[in-house]
């Protein structure tokens, strides 16, 4: 029995596989490398928004300065607001009540430049000898709140 060798088969020589699947890699890796970088754009510019956001919560500071009440009909209330911050506060809500019921004014975010004051002028029923509670909400989701009596 005699063994008959084919020399003549032809195939991929190693240094051509080599190069094809060195420049697989090196798409592939180009690929990663793109994608990571669009990915870490997007998260920083995230991650900016949410700090800016925290630190100018962090500087709002505004105080109910006055509470005055309007004792003949029709009767309101009258908030006055002062902006000590740094940074200007957008109030959008402000809530009058009392432990029976709860009167809630929604503004649209009016401004309060910082260093000035404002003041609303709220109808609200109140009664004699009942302390009212007065909460103001600000679009940073701040919240101030005190009880006055009139």
């Amino acid at each position: 029995m005699e063994q008959r060798y084919n020399r003549s088969r032809r195939g991929l020589s190693t240094v051509v596989t080599g190069v094809i699947m060195l420049s697989a890699v090196a798409v592939m890796g180009a690929a990663v490398v793109a994608w990571s970088n669009s990915n870490l754009f997007t998260n920083q510019q995230i991650l900016t928004s949410i700090l800016t956001t925290n630190v100018n919560k962090i500087k709002e500071s505004i105080i109910i300065e006055n509470v005055w009440f309007k004792s003949t009909a029709p009767r309101f209330v009258n908030v006055t607001l002062a902006n000590i911050g740094t940074v200007g506060v957008n109030v959008t809500q402000i809530s009058l009540g009392n432990h029976t019921n709860t009167h809630q004014t929604t503004t649209t975010n009016d401004a309060v430049v910082a260093g000035k004051t404002f003041s609303y002028q709220i109808n609200y029923d109140w009664q004699n000898n009942s302390t009212v509670k007065v909460s103001i909400t600000t679009a940073r989701d701040n919240i101030i709140s005190t009880e006055v009596a009139p």
